[in-house]
């Protein structure tokens, strides 16, 4: 069974004790540092494989310190932010900073627990790390997306919603469903902006490459790729659903 190296960036100590009993199930050697510092770059984030960060100990004026989701191999499998409970209009700069998710520091251990397992069987690979659509490839570890072997430099948002058509290809997928996995805590988000990064990716990357269709009041579809056929035989099994 793997060792989990974890690392928790706090200066309270009840605070790292509920972490760890959050994470008692994993069989893991946990590192605890009493302040996370500008220096702390992903070179060395990349030895731990579970990162939990106090906002007390986070500087947000310090842009992208942290640790960059675009950069191949540099991610932590999981990382997780913790903000005061008065203070939730934090979680979209922490998202932004490269963070997997952000909690209420009084959170549930069980819903962490939780959290902490969906977030390692992804990074363990037992969901695709890598979903290829035609020349498009992209890797949902990294953020990193190529086409025709060629780096695309998607923001993060643009990369998050990619990700998740990816991982949902011949399925519609609802508008709220982008919010639960970008912003689940919807504080700076709402339907109007995953319609205007959908845009933004449509702009980036042509439709004969990522057909992405808008299902009138549904949400979102990426047709299962089809080899040698023309995008608008595919468009007329659809008819008016999309516009």
């Amino acid at each position: 069974m793997k060792m989990y190296k974890v690392a928790i960036f706090s200066s309270d100590d009840q605070f790292a004790q509920k972490i760890s009993r959050s994470i008692n199930f994993l069989d893991c050697n946990i590192f605890r540092f009493p302040i996370i510092l500008s220096n702390y770059r992903a070179e060395f984030l990349q030895n731990f494989d579970l990162i939990f960060v106090h906002k007390k100990e986070i500087s947000l004026e310090v842009n992208g310190f942290f640790f960059e989701k675009n950069s191949s191999h540099l991610a932590p499998a999981c990382a997780v932010a913790f903000f005061p409970d008065s203070q939730s209009q934090l979680a979209g700069p922490l998202l932004d900073m490269g963070f997997d998710r952000c909690l209420n520091e009084s959170f549930d251990e069980a819903h962490l627990a939780a959290l902490v397992r969906a977030l390692l069987r992804r990074g363990l690979g037992l969901c695709s790390t890598v979903s290829f659509y035609g020349d498009l490839e992209f890797n949902h570890s990294t953020k990193l997306s190529l086409l025709k072997s060629t780096a695309l430099q998607l923001p993060l948002r643009e990369a998050q919603i990619l990700g998740l058509l990816l991982r949902k290809v011949g399925k519609i997928v609802p508008t709220e469903e982008f919010l639960a996995e970008i912003d689940p805590l919807s504080t700076r988000m709402n339907k109007s902006t995953i319609h205007a990064y959908i845009h933004r990716l449509r702009n980036r990357i042509s439709s004969n490459i990522l057909p992405i269709r808008n299902i009138k009041r549904n949400g979102y579809f990426l047709n299962k790729h089809i080899q040698n056929v023309h995008l608008k035989e595919v468009n007329t099994v659809f008819g008016n659903l999309y516009r």
